[in-house]
């Protein structure tokens, strides 16, 4: 199953939702994303799944990575923070987080592919858990 997952930038923060506890990898931290329907396009998923989950508009800016499908977007937004609305189905929490800050956040969903992402992406990154091997992608853009 594919995926699309939004790096969606503001002040030099980056959105992260975490999810509700009744769907898969319930409580984790991650990027707004999702399943990409069939015949979509990932930058449409991309956008829709922002839309879907925190009720906010963004514009693909660049194709990041894919990972065994998971294909990660730098978005911009285009609403107000301040129009940020939970859908309480497929999230329950969000903090716009410095880049370098996100494991303070707590499990951070798909952690080996988000820190590679960051740093394909020119985001300073966290420190990297010593027990963690990052993963390399199928597709690097860029």
């Amino acid at each position: 199953m594919s995926s699309a997952w939004a790096l969606v930038e503001d002040d030099e923060e980056l959105l992260f939702v975490r999810r509700s506890l009744d769907v898969g990898r319930g409580g984790q931290w991650c990027p707004p994303g999702g399943t990409i329907w069939e015949q979509e396009w990932p930058e449409v998923a991309c956008v829709r799944e922002v839309y879907e989950e925190a009720g906010l508009r963004v514009t693909v800016e660049q194709p990041v990575a894919i990972f065994e499908s998971a294909h990660y977007f730098v978005c911009s937004l285009n609403s107000p923070r301040e129009a940020l609305h939970l859908n309480p189905d497929e999230c329950i929490d969000a903090e716009w987080v410095a880049p370098e800050s996100l494991l303070e956040l707590g499990t951070v969903m798909d952690l080996s592919r988000i820190i590679p992402v960051l740093d394909l992406a020119g985001y300073r990154t966290p420190s990297i858990p010593e027990h963690l091997s990052l993963s390399v992608p199928e597709r690097v853009f860029g």
